[in-house]
C-alpha cells in the first residue's frame, strides 16, 4: 500500500524515474509482479555514473557530468581521451541502441536477427566505403585517426567493462544476443548512416516508371521540377528495362523499428518493416539566423530542428566535449564521434538538407555468355568482384559478390535482359560520409574558419546557418555537385556508351554563402532557397527536387515583421503550427452548401478556422482528413485509372489545379471542382468518425495526431518499463512545426524534429533544447523518457555550457581513470 500511495502522488514521474527513487529491495522483494521483477533487474544492470571507474585505454583522468537532463558533460585532458571517453560514454547510455547501430552499418543484422534482414546487410555491404582508409581518416579532421579510432576503443572499453561487471543491460538478454567489443575506425565511417540523407535515384526510377505508365507530356504535368526544368529522357534509355525491383535492395535501409516480440531465456522474434518513405516524405530540418539588429539581445539568434522519424531509442544524441583545443556541445547519433550541429566557443551552427542531386543509377548492358562483364565503349570490361560473407541466425552463412563497374556498385541484376544496375554516388568518395565533415567545423573561431571546413570536408548537400560572437551572422551551402554536362540527373541512364560521365565535381568554394547580408536573417526548410537568398545569381545545378516551400515561406513571414525577436520567439516559431496550404484551400470551399447535416456542420467549422493546426483543434482535424481525401480524387481528374495508386501527390500541383481548374474537371470546371471539394469532405467525415466515433467534440486533432515512443522490446512483462505515454502533436506536413498528416492507417506522427535548439551567442547558457525522448535509452534509466511530453508541449530546457552553469546543473559525477 505504501508503493502504491507514492505512486499515486508522484504520477507524473516515469517508472523508471520512480525506480531510481526507491531501492531494488521496494520492486523485488516478494513480489510476484513480473514487470517489477523486470524493472529491478533493469536498474541493477544501470552503467556506473558516479564515483571512479578504472578503463583501460586512457592516457589521464577523464570528468564526465552528467546534468538533469542526461546530457554528458565531457572533461579530457587531451584529444584521444576526449573521443575515447565520448566513444565509452555513448556506450553506457545507448548500449543496445548503438550495437544495432553498428550491426546496421556493418550489414550484421542478420546474424542476430535473422534470414528477414539478410537483404539489408547486403546493401550495407554494397554501401561499404573501399577507398583509401588512410586518406579517409585523414579526410575530415588532420587528427581524424585519432578521433576515429579512440572513439571506437571507447566504445569496446564500456562494452568490456560491461561485460566484466555483469551490467549488460537488460534489452540484451531480450534480444537474444550479447554486444561485441569489435568496433574500428572503418565502423564510425559506414556509408548506411548518410544513405537517407543524399539520395534520389528513387525518384529516378519513379520518374521512369511514370512515362512508361504515362508517358512524357503527362508525367511532366503532374510532377513538379524545382527550377522548373523540362523532362527529356536520355538518349539511348529503354524504358522496358526499368522495374520497381531495381530499388529492392534499398527497402528498409536505416529502418530502426525493428519490431521485436521479446521472448525472456530465448530469443527476439523479428518483422521487417517494408515501408519505403519517399524522397518528398518530409525527412529533413528548419534552420534561421536572425541579425542582432532584429535580436532582442543586440546578438544573432540562431535555430534548428532537423527531422527525421519519431523512434525509440532516440536517433540524436546530447554531448558536451571539453579538452584543449575542444570546447563544443551538441547534437549527434551516439555512433558518431563529436557532434554534427551546435556551438563552441566562438561559433554555433545549424543545418538543413539541401536535397542535392549526388546520386544516378546506370543501366549497364551484361555479357550474354560472362553476366560478369559489361558493356563500355564497344568492349566487354570485367567487374570488380568483392566477395561478402554474411552470417545468418539459423541458416548458413550466405556468400554475398558485390560487383562495381566503372559507374559503381551494382544494386540489381536483370540476367533475362542482360542487363545490371550501378549505382554512382558521391557518397562513395573519400570524405563522402554526409555528416562527419562536422569535425572540421567544431574548432572553428570565425566566418573563414568555418567556410574552409565546410567546402574541405562537408560533402553531403546542406544548408548551414551561422552565427558568431562577433555578431556575424552567415549562411553557407555545401556539398559535392557532380558536374553533369550532358543530362540533368532526372532519369536513369544507359552506361554502356559512355555519354552520360560526370566530369568531376563544382567546386565547392563556389557554392553560394554569404555573411551579414541585408535582409536581416537566413533561413532554410529543405526548400529551393536561392532565388530568395541570392536573386540574380547563378546558381550550380543542385538538384530539381527540392521540398514544397511553405515551411521556409512561413519562417520568411514571421521572421519578416517589423520587431525584435527574443529566444523564445525562436523557439515559438519552432513549433508554429500555421498552414499556408490551408490558407489557400479552405476558402475554396466559401459560398458551397450541403444537404448533409454533417457535411454542413464542416463547412461552417471550416469557414470559422484561423488555419492554426492546433492540438486542439477540431478544424485542423476535418482539414487535415480532407486533404487525405482531396489529393486522389482531384489526381484521379488528372491520371488514367492505372496510374492513381502510384501517384506522388504534391501540394503545389493540388492547389494550382484547385484554384485553377480546367476541362479535367467536366464542361463546367468550376462546378466539377467543387464537387470534388464536397465529395472529399463527406468522405472525410466518414474517415474521421471510423477513427475518433461520431462526436465531433472528440475530434481534436492531438486525439488522433499523436507521437508515439514504441520501444522495439516494448512487450510482456516488459511493456510497463518501456511505455511512454502518447503525445498529442499539433502541426502537420507543411507547418513549420513539422509532423505529418493524416494517412488512411490514421494519423500518429511519424516524422518530426528529432532534437531543437535556438542558440544565443551573446550568452550560449542562455540557449534552450531538446531531444526526445531522453537523451539516454537504456531502460530503466530516469533518462529514457524523461524529455517526451516536453518536447510534445515545447518546453526546451537551457543547455548549460560554462563550467559554472554545468556545475549548477549536474546530477551526477564519474571519473574516467586509465
Amino acid at each position: 500500500m505504501r508503493l502504491q500511495a507514492l505512486c499515486h502522488s508522484i504520477r507524473p514521474l516515469t517508472l523508471s524515474a520512480l525506480m531510481m527513487a526507491l531501492p531494488i529491495e521496494a520492486f523485488a522483494q516478494n513480489s510476484p509482479d513480473p514487470a517489477q521483477a523486470f524493472a529491478a533487474r533493469a536498474q541493477a544492470k544501470l552503467p556506473q555514473h558516479e564515483g571512479k571507474l578504472k578503463v583501460s585505454g586512457l592516457q589521464k583522468p577523464v570528468d564526465v557530468v552528467r546534468d538533469q537532463w542526461g546530457i554528458p558533460h565531457i572533461y579530457a585532458a587531451n584529444t584521444h581521451d576526449l573521443f575515447f571517453a565520448q566513444g565509452f560514454i555513448a556506450a553506457q547510455d545507448r548500449m543496445w541502441n548503438i550495437e544495432l547501430w553498428r550491426r546496421n552499418s556493418d550489414g550484421r543484422l542478420a546474424e542476430v536477427l535473422g534470414p528477414k534482414y539478410l537483404e539489408r546487410d547486403k546493401f550495407a555491404r554494397v554501401m561499404k566505403y573501399r577507398g583509401d582508409w588512410d586518406a579517409e581518416l585523414r579526410k575530415y579532421h588532420p587528427e581524424g585517426k585519432v578521433i576515429f579510432t579512440a572513439f571506437a576503443a571507447g566504445v569496446n572499453a564500456a562494452i568490456r567493462a560491461a561485460i566484466a561487471a555483469d551490467k549488460v543491460p537488460v534489452e540484451f538478454e531480450l534480444s537474444g544476443f550479447q554486444p561485441e567489443p569489435v568496433w574500428t575506425a572503418q565502423t564510425l565511417l559506414s556509408r548506411m548512416p548518410v544513405w537517407s540523407i543524399t539520395r534520389n535515384i528513387a525518384s529516378e526510377v519513379a520518374r521512369a516508371l511514370s512515362v512508361k505508365t504515362l508517358g512524357l507530356e503527362k508525367t511532366a504535368e503532374v510532377t513538379v521540377t524545382d527550377p522548373p526544368t523540362p523532362l527529356v529522357l536520355p538518349e539511348g534509355l529503354d524504358l522496358a528495362d526499368i522495374n520497381p525491383a531495381i530499388l529492392a535492395l534499398t527497402r528498409d535501409a536505416n529502418d530502426f523499428d525493428f519490431q521485436m516480440q521479446p521472448v525472456i531465456g530465448g530469443t527476439a522474434k523479428v518483422s521487417a518493416n517494408s515501408a519505403q518513405l519517399a524522397h518528398d516524405s518530409g525527412i529533413g530540418s528548419n534552420n534561421w539566423v536572425i541579425s542582432g539588429a532584429k535580436s532582442s539581445t543586440g546578438m544573432p539568434l540562431l535555430a534548428n530542428d532537423p527531422h527525421r522519424e519519431v523512434q525509440n531509442p532516440a536517433l540524436r544524441y546530447w554531448v558536451h566535449l571539453v579538452a584543449p583545443g575542444w570546447n563544443v556541445i551538441g547534437a549527434t547519433e551516439p555512433g558518431m564521434p563529436g557532434v554534427t550541429i551546435g556551438h563552441n566557443e566562438h561559433v554555433g551552427w545549424g543545418f538543413t538538407i539541401l536535397n542535392g542531386d549526388q546520386q544516378d543509377l546506370y543501366v549497364e548492358r551484361t555479357n550474354p555468355q560472362n553476366p560478369n562483364s559489361y558493356q563500355y565503349k564497344g568492349e566487354w570490361l570485367p567487374m570488380k568482384i568483392d566477395v561478402e560473407q554474411i552470417a545468418v541466425k539459423g541458416a548458413a552463412t550466405v556468400r554475398f559478390e558485390v560487383k562495381t563497374t566503372r559507374h559503381g556498385p551494382l544494386l540489381h541484376e536483370d540476367t533475362a535482359r542482360q542487363r545490371a544496375y550501378a549505382m554512382r554516388w558521391s557518397g562513395y568518395e573519400t570524405g563522402g560520409h554526409g555528416y562527419l565533415g562536422s569535425l572540421g567545423l567544431m574548432q572553428s573561431r570565425n566566418w573563414a574558419d568555418f567556410t574552409k571546413a565546410a567546402a574541405s570536408a562537408w560533402y553531403g548537400h546542406h544548408s548551414l546557418v551561422y552565427a558568431d560572437t562577433q555578431g556575424n551572422y552567415g549562411y553557407v551551402s555545401t556539398g559535392l555537385t557532380p558536374n553533369r554536362p550532358n543530362w540533368n540527373g532526372l532519369f536513369p541512364v544507359p552506361g554502356h556508351e559512355g555519354r552520360y560521365e560526370w566530369q568531376g565535381y563544382i567546386p565547392t568554394t563556389t557554392l553560394p554563402k554569404e555573411l551579414n547580408g541585408k535582409r536581416g536573417f537566413y533561413a532554410s526548410s529543405n526548400n529551393n532557397v536561392f532565388p530568395s537568398t541570392f536573386p540574380g545569381l547563378t546558381v550550380p545545378p543542385f538538384a530539381f527536387e527540392y521540398l514544397t516551400p511553405y515551411r521556409y515561406d512561413r519562417v520568411v513571414e514571421v521572421l519578416s515583421e517589423q520587431r525584435k525577436f527574443d529566444i523564445h520567439d525562436m523557439s515559438r516559431l519552432q513549433a508554429d503550427v500555421v498552414s499556408l496550404p490551408a490558407r489557400r484551400l479552405v476558402p475554396l470551399l466559401k459560398g458551397l452548401r450541403s444537404e448533409k447535416p454533417e457535411v454542413s456542420r464542416a463547412l461552417a467549422t471550416l469557414a470559422e478556422w484561423n488555419f492554426h493546426v492546433d492540438v486542439d483543434s477540431v478544424a485542423a482535424t476535418i482539414y487535415e482528413y480532407w486533404l487525405l481525401k482531396l489529393n486522389p480524387l482531384t489526381y484521379a481528374k488528372k491520371l488514367p485509372e492505372a496510374a492513381r495508386g502510384s501517384a506522388r501527390y504534391d501540394m503545389r500541383r493540388l492547389i494550382s489545379w484547385l484554384e485553377q481548374p480546367d476541362q479535367d474537371f467536366g464542361p463546367n470546371p468550376a462546378a466539377g471542382r467543387d464537387e470534388v471539394l464536397l465529395v472529399a469532405l463527406e468522405q472525410a467525415i466518414a474517415a474521421i468518425k471510423q477513427q475518433a466515433g461520431d462526436d465531433p467534440s472528440r475530434w481534436a486533432w492531438g486525439n488522433l495526431h499523436q507521437a508515439r515512443f514504441i520501444h522495439p522490446l516494448a512487450n510482456g512483462e516488459v511493456a510497463t518499463l518501456a511505455a511512454i505515454p502518447p503525445v498529442p502533436r499539433g502541426g502537420d506536413s507543411s507547418t513549420v512545426q513539422l509532423t505529418g498528416g493524416a494517412t488512411a492507417k490514421g494519423a500518429d506522427q511519424g516524422i518530426g524534429a528529432s532534437v531543437m535548439f535556438v542558440l544565443d551567442v551573446q550568452d550560449w547558457d542562455r540557449s534552450l533544447g531538446l531531444n526526445t525522448p531522453g537523451n539516454e535509452s537504456q531502460l530503466g534509466s530516469r533518462h529514457y523518457s524523461d524529455l517526451a511530453a516536453r518536447w510534445g508541449r515545447n518546453e526546451p530546457f537551457p543547455i548549460a555550457f560554462s563550467a559554472k552553469k554545468v556545475k549548477e546543473v549536474s546530477r551526477t559525477r564519474i571519473t574516467l581513470q586509465p
